[in-house]
């Protein structure tokens, strides 16, 4: 059975500026969640720390394959969970215009400091739509998307598509602070596009600890 990413509890497509009308999402979550700058950055402005991007998985599947083999757990990618391969396949032909002939970058990511992490990810990305030495970076290597996309000159937007609290579900056992899988965390859902051409070329999945909103700076300060 293919695993969903949960729901966002507050699925909220406000246009209007941050309210204190929302419960568990002050201001600055509403910042972060509904901004469009790179997630990293925004991690490292609220904690002060160097913000590293660590894969937890990472694939690359061609969108012809078999959808039904892959969520049996049946497949060749070793060591991974298929049905996870299978649910962003499925996302990426809904969301992403995925052709046949093109290939998709499934990644499961955490951001974090040098102890603690602050954000986790999920990422279908289309190699095809990218640079050549783009695409080696990124099939070949852990380098993070957002910055490597930003160092090549690839021009990209973003369409939120969701944003509020949802479950921490299984990041809990990553997430700085949080303590149980039912616990309500920070989340957004966006498509990565590309102006130029007006294609889509990602769709994005963040958890966000609620901790971050009140980490330290390096010198001690809160915010």
């Amino acid at each position: 059975m293919t695993r969903s990413v949960p729901a966002l509890a507050e699925r909220t497509r406000r246009r209007g500026p941050a309210t204190d009308r929302l419960p568990g999402l002050g201001r600055l979550e509403q910042l972060v969640l509904r901004g469009d700058g790179l997630t990293t950055t925004s991690l490292q402005v609220l904690t002060g720390e160097r913000i590293t991007s660590r894969p937890l998985q990472h694939w690359v599947v061609a969108a012809t394959d078999d959808l039904a083999a892959l969520d049996s757990g049946a497949s060749a990618y070793t060591g991974t969970v298929g049905s996870t391969v299978a649910a962003e396949l499925r996302r990426a032909h809904d969301l992403l215009e995925l052709l046949p002939s093109e290939s998709l970058l499934v990644r499961e990511v955490l951001l974090g400091g040098p102890s603690r992490v602050w954000a986790t990810a999920t990422v279908a990305l289309v190699l095809d739509r990218l640079p050549e030495t783009v695409v080696r970076t990124l099939s070949g290597t852990e380098a993070p998307i957002g910055p490597t996309l930003h160092a090549a000159g690839v021009v990209t937007g973003r369409r939120l598509t969701g944003w509020g609290r949802r479950p921490a579900g299984r990041w809990a056992a990553h997430l700085a602070g949080v303590r149980a899988d039912d616990e309500q965390v920070p989340g957004r859902e966006y498509v990565m596009t590309l102006p130029l051409s007006g294609h889509p070329l990602g769709y994005f999945v963040e958890w966000f600890a609620p901790a971050l909103f009140d980490a330290p700076h390096t010198d001690g300060r809160n915010r």
